[in-house]
């Protein structure tokens, strides 16, 4: 509970200080603050189906697009690990789920080249920050789906 108090608190604050808060809601910026470690992406993610918490977020490297299924990852396994590359930190997301949490799209946004159960997400953003933004959309936005029958 505090841990989500904390998180409205700091994105209230970085909406207020964004030049573009009217347009933008704490969605939006948590969502781009996770997977682009700023408040202002440009070309960052989008949110495609706010109900069922669908994310596009577009990988230029590789002319294609990432779908996460927010609302599937299992945030209660899920954890953020560490990787060192010579003197620096890097952070990454590990979450999974009963049904596919992403999937890679072709360039046109809708074939689907292939989904995964689980899935590394890079966290370039501040490590504190990263978890109040994660802490937001997981209280706040995107409840955890109920776990699908198996008839």
């Amino acid at each position: 509970m505090l841990r989500a108090l904390l998180a409205g608190s700091w994105l209230g604050l970085a909406a207020a200080q964004s030049p573009a808060s009217g347009a933008e809601d704490r969605f939006q910026l948590a969502i781009d603050y996770v997977f682009t470690g700023r408040l202002d992406a440009t070309n960052g993610p989008e949110i495609t189906d706010r109900r069922s918490c669908i994310v596009l977020v577009p990988e230029p490297k590789f002319n294609r697009y990432a779908r996460y299924y927010l609302s599937r990852f299992k945030m209660d396994t899920a954890r953020i690990s560490k990787k060192y590359a010579g003197s620096q930190t890097l952070y990454e997301l590990e979450v999974e789920g009963d049904d596919v949490v992403l999937e890679y799209l072709k360039a046109d946004k809708t074939t689907v080249d292939y989904g995964f159960r689980s899935a590394h997400i890079s966290l370039p953003g501040e490590p504190d920050q990263t978890e109040k933004a994660l802490a937001l959309i997981f209280s706040q936005y995107c409840k955890a789906e109920k776990p699908r029958a198996p008839f």
